[in-house]
């Protein structure tokens, strides 16, 4: 009867130490400091695992499992560990819903929305039907199935925003509409030249004193030295 006694009371023991292994002190003394919507935007996820809560005590998923999916943020939380560490975890969900959880941040990285260069696309179209029947012929072909991820300059196609504004080089330049078309071109991309921004705005200066009277060069000549420098800084635009 003894030898039972002690033996029920070794596994009570032993049965407290396993279960004091599911929740460890770590897990218990973790606190939520905040938390706060976020602007939902898409991140590929590259290690760690999908937690179920704040807490971090469940895993619910393997995040290598998922490298290929874009995953979207819609909460973030600041969490203070056991060791007294600040961390950031994102509330994220794939596109159906099915797999989600909370992520440390830094195993997530952002996926670009190209949302520049799709405005870009919509724009300098818009430009090109507004100038002549020839310049139209030619460029407005360019943007069929161009890529918006390329859309500066596209290594594998003639198809982006370089080669339609080099159509511009063969305007007529007696037309007002090509004119105000290559203006328009140049006012798109303002601001974005970089280390050609000083000649570039040279440039149409040179176009603007011309058009105004202020100067005896050639239209043909310094409005093809604007098109041909801003098709330039165009094409060494970031993707």
């Amino acid at each position: 009867m003894k030898f039972r006694t002690v033996l029920v009371a070794v596994l009570a023991v032993a049965t407290l130490g396993v279960t004091a292994e599911v929740t460890t002190p770590a897990q218990a003394a973790t606190k939520v400091l905040q938390t706060k919507k976020m602007k939902k935007a898409a991140y590929k996820i590259s290690n760690g695992y999908f937690y179920r809560n704040t807490k971090l005590t469940k895993r619910t998923h393997k995040a290598s499992k998922y490298a290929k999916v874009n995953f979207y943020t819609y909460k973030s939380a600041k969490i203070r560990k056991s060791n007294g560490k600040k961390v950031t975890y994102y509330y994220v969900k794939n596109k159906s819903g099915k797999v989600k959880g909370w992520v440390w941040h830094g195993n997530l990285r952002k996926q670009p929305t190209y949302t520049r260069q799709k405005k870009d696309i919509v724009a300098m179209k818009r430009i090109i039907q507004g100038m002549s029947p020839d310049v139209q012929n030619r460029a407005l072909g360019l943007f069929a199935h161009m890529n918006y991820k390329v859309a500066y300059h596209d290594g594998a196609s003639d198809r982006d925003l370089y080669d339609v504004i080099s159509q511009e080089l063969g305007a007529d330049y007696d037309n007002p509409t090509d004119i105000q078309g290559i203006i328009k071109t140049y006012k798109l991309f303002k601001g974005r030249y970089g280390s050609d921004k000083a000649r570039i705005l040279n440039d149409y200066n040179d176009l603007d004193d011309v058009l105004k009277g202020r100067s005896d060069a050639q239209l043909y000549d310094v409005a093809e030295t604007l098109i041909d420098d801003v098709s330039t800084a165009v094409y060494h635009m970031d993707n």
